[in-house]
């Protein structure tokens, strides 16, 4: 299957559809031309929607790639067995192969470092650079610390509305509308501005319930326990890490990945939390291409 819009012009050219890539059928989108970056959204379960708007900017100087990992978004969902880090980097790789590049540079947000990370792993010649924005911790020994700072923004009136949520109709019978009104929610604090949660826009797909279902079973094993600390520091290619300095993430997370990629670049972001491309995005911008045109 492959569903393919193009539109060219002298300093743009874009590609998007549904394409048989890695045994599955992955929805990709390419925009610009030059270097590639591919950007790998967060989650697990949402989609690259939410960061078309801003990180498609990057396109007057690179060619950007997004893409919905399997299970997600409009791409489809396998067999839950079918759905491993391992797998997601394969993926990542034949979306590479399909760009005919030689190198990428992976541009991975939040949830998304884990399956950047396997893939610097697993295909360490491909990757030109990796760039981790707002990365959660390699390891789950923050869980409890950041779940402590994320209730410390909370207020009555969201633990209302998330009961509401969870025992309305909608959402128990799995409907898209309810789900993305809990996300939302979910993501209400995690900015440094309040005003710039309006700039979040999540796309829930109808099957997200059943999507969602099938991404947990499969990756529920290495989502348990994981530690990437120790295994990164084989990691020859360079790598910039932004940090949004009001994020949930704790200062101590950023300073073990320090620790375990010396030749790393840690930005910080003062006026930013979990979605730095939203609330800074010039500065955002220029620390990427600072980084690329090194």
């Amino acid at each position: 299957m492959l569903l393919v819009a193009l539109h060219a012009c002298a300093a743009l050219a874009q590609t998007e559809g549904l394409q048989e890539l890695n045994g599955t059928v992955l929805y990709v989108k390419t925009e610009g031309t030059g270097t590639p970056i591919v950007a790998v959204h967060g989650g697990p379960g949402l989609s690259h929607h939410y960061l078309a708007p801003q990180l498609g900017k990057l396109s007057k100087w690179f060619q950007v790639t997004f893409y919905d990992q399997r299970a997600s978004g409009q791409s489809a969902t396998p067999a839950p067995d079918e759905i491993t880090l391992r797998v997601f980097a394969g993926d990542v790789d034949a979306i590479r192969k399909k760009l005919g590049h030689d190198q990428i540079y992976l541009l991975a947000h939040s949830w998304g470092a884990l399956p950047a990370i396997k893939y610097g792993l697993l295909y360490p010649e491909q990757v030109k650079g990796i760039i981790f924005c707002n990365p959660i911790p390699f390891s789950r020994e923050y869980d409890g610390e950041m779940a402590a700072a994320q209730q410390a923004k909370m207020s009555g009136a969201d633990s209302t509305n998330r009961s509401l949520i969870l025992g309305s109709p909608g959402f128990k019978a799995g409907e898209a509308a309810a789900y993305k009104k809990l996300l939302l929610l979910s993501f209400r604090h995690s900015f440094y501005k309040e005003s710039n949660f309006s700039k979040l826009d999540l796309d829930v797909p109808d099957n997200y319930q059943a999507a969602s279902q099938a991404l947990y079973k499969g990756l529920g094993k290495e989502l348990r326990a994981y530690d990437y600390y120790d295994s990164i520091k084989n990691f020859a290619f360079p790598v910039l890490i932004l940090r949004g300095a009001v994020d949930v993430v704790p200062q101590a997370a950023y300073q073990r990945m320090m620790d375990a990629l010396p030749t790393a670049t840690l930005k910080v972001f003062r006026k930013s939390g979990h979605f730095i491309f939203m609330e800074q995005n010039r500065k955002f911008n220029r620390a990427v291409r600072k980084f690329v045109h090194r």
